[in-house]
């Protein structure tokens, strides 16, 4: 087998532009040669969580994708127009970024762009002694003239800059990102009408000049300009018949008005599939100290076993303080599905005037906080670390919750708290906070994390149950009610209690049959040896199988406890 080769790609973009940039990473990643792992940098200051998680899905191992944030103060009195936003500029600022990285050569590509190629050969140009490759820009060698640059010194070419190959060891010795900056400033009198300018005075004379069919762009496909000689007549026309990279310049774009081009329905094609490759990933939030990382490893474990459908998945910890062995734990377990794994560390400053004790430490109290530590983000799973998961969870997440801020299971157990705490109520409905499915936009619109705390700080004596009191005491009349099945609480599985009335004694049997998470609520635990709960089997296999493994393996996909335990 051929060793893999890493090539690095840098792109820039907004969220304005989001969407080109997955249609261009989705047609580089597949034609990418099996050898080849792209090591893919890209350059923003405002791209989503979303977005950022969309690039991940589509840039999986062997490839590796790092985001770099740009301060867009540093270019915002830069010279632009309708063309390109000022993320064009973040190009100048990677070199030295890219380089302290240890990265000696990138190339970059703009957004309009469609791969049709491996891009490894072009990678691997030889830049013979040069700072960049690019591809001549047909139609600007008057430019030059404008620009101040004499004919010899860069043989009356003008680069397009869409696609560069940059070596960013001698872009960093020629100080190039400061010279194209210094020549960027405002001043009377000023040649230059964009980065593409800048780059070409700053450039020429220091640019290997690569093959068309490297950047074909309109003026090439179109003929718009006659080729200056009779070389690059010949190159003009090998790049038309078997071009590598479409380049779509002009402001005529294929994603708006764009209808004539011989490659507009190739481009179609990659756009029609945009929203499968932004399908909404399962977003999964949960608390833990170290005491809790090994029910939380296998949580992951049981709900990314059960991941049928191929969804993603991205768990979010709100860490208390984890050590770096108990991340590894974690981590072992969502690397081996190819899952994200995030950790938060929480300013607890906002809990001061919460009420702990030895069972509910300040821990609990962060779902609390949710919203305000996760701000991009539209929805998430909350799930309490003592839970395990038996079915699919993409038939939870899909629940619509409209302008409702969550959804929840009523407590088996505690039908009349809110009477109990003199809330005046419509509904007697009491839910259980181990699993909320929250609405975190309309959350943040009604600005529940502040009522909720308020309501702690005023009113210490009525949170018998703790943050679970203060949430119902806030959101009752205000939440949806799931079946039971998605918050099997202890006491409905041992039969502990006995259901108030008959339509809630039914879904309780329905949870008992078909259960679809279980929550471990209680005295009553897995990892405790005595433990007699009926799903405690369930739990220590998952613990057998993925933390007393050196090499923990994903099961065989639809594949249940009792077949392997059998």
């Amino acid at each position: 087998m051929s060793a893999i080769k890493t090539i690095a790609i840098m792109v820039a973009a907004d969220e304005q532009y989001a969407d080109q940039m997955l249609l261009t990473l989705k047609s580089i990643r597949e034609h990418c040669a099996l050898e080849t792992a792209v090591d893919l940098f890209v350059l923003s200051s405002d791209l989503s969580h979303a977005t950022k998680s969309a690039v991940n899905r589509l840039m999986t191992l062997p490839h590796h994708v790092s985001f770099i944030a740009i301060n867009p103060r540093r270019i915002k009195n830069f010279p632009g127009n309708n063309h390109f936003d000022q993320t064009a500029y973040y190009r100048i600022l990677a070199p030295q970024i890219l380089l302290a990285r240890h990265i000696e050569r990138v190339l970059y590509l703009d957004l309009d762009t469609l791969i049709r190629t491996d891009l490894t050969p072009l990678y691997d140009s030889d830049l013979e002694g040069n700072i960049i490759g690019a591809v001549i820009d047909p139609g600007k060698a008057l430019t030059l003239k404008r620009l101040g640059v004499p004919k010899s010194q860069a043989n009356n070419i003008y680069f397009n800059a869409g696609v560069l190959i940059i070596d960013t060891m001698l872009w960093e010795t020629h100080h190039i990102s400061q010279k194209i900056l210094a020549m960027l400033v405002p001043y009377p009198g000023r040649r230059v009408n964009d980065i593409q300018d800048a780059l070409n005075v700053v450039l020429a004379g220091r640019t290997k000049l690569l093959a068309p069919k490297w950047n074909v762009q309109n003026a090439i496909l179109f003929k718009t300009y006659e080729p200056i000689n009779n070389e690059y007549s010949q190159l003009f026309k090998q790049a038309i018949t078997a071009p590598k990279i479409i380049h779509f310049t002009t402001e005529k774009k294929p994603w708006e008005v764009f209808l004539e081009h011989p490659y507009m329905s190739e481009y179609q094609v990659y756009l029609s599939q945009l929203p499968a490759d932004k399908r909404d990933q399962i977003n999964i939030v949960s608390a833990a100290n170290s005491n809790f990382v090994e029910p939380l490893a296998i949580l992951y474990a049981s709900i990314l076993n059960n991941n049928d459908d191929n969804r993603h998945y991205a768990f979010f910890v709100l860490s208390d303080q984890l050590t770096a062995r108990d991340q590894a734990t974690l981590r072992q377990i969502t690397e081996s599905f190819n899952a994200e794994l995030t950790f938060i560390e929480v300013d607890e400053t906002p809990l001061t005037a919460v009420i702990q004790d030895e069972q509910v430490l300040k821990t609990a109290y962060y779902r609390l906080l949710i919203p305000n530590l996760l701000p991009e983000i539209e929805r998430v799973l909350y799930l309490d670390c003592d839970t395990l998961c038996l079915e699919n969870l993409a038939r939870l997440w899909d629940v619509e919750l409209g302008n409702i801020p969550v959804a929840a299971v009523e407590d088996a157990g505690f039908h009349n708290r809110l009477a109990q705490m003199a809330i005046d109520y419509k509904s007697i409905r009491y839910f259980n906070a181990g699993v909320l499915l929250m609405n975190l936009t309309i959350w943040r619109q009604q600005k529940i994390t502040e009522q909720i705390l308020t309501f702690i700080k005023e009113y210490p004596q009525k949170l018998r149950f703790h943050d679970q009191d203060a949430l119902n005491a806030i959101l009752h009349d205000r939440w949806i009610h799931l079946h039971p099945k998605w918050n099997v609480q202890t006491s409905i599985l041992m039969d502990f209690i006995v259901a108030p009335t008959e339509r809630i004694n039914r879904q309780f049997l329905s949870a008992q049959k078909e259960p679809g998470l279980i929550h471990f609520c209680g005295s009553e635990k897995p990892w405790d040896k005595s433990s007699t709960h009926p799903y405690t089997p369930q739990y220590r296999f998952y613990k057998s199988r993925f933390l007393e493994n050196n090499n923990p393996v994903p099961f065989r996909a639809n594949t249940t406890f009792d077949e392997y335990h059998s």
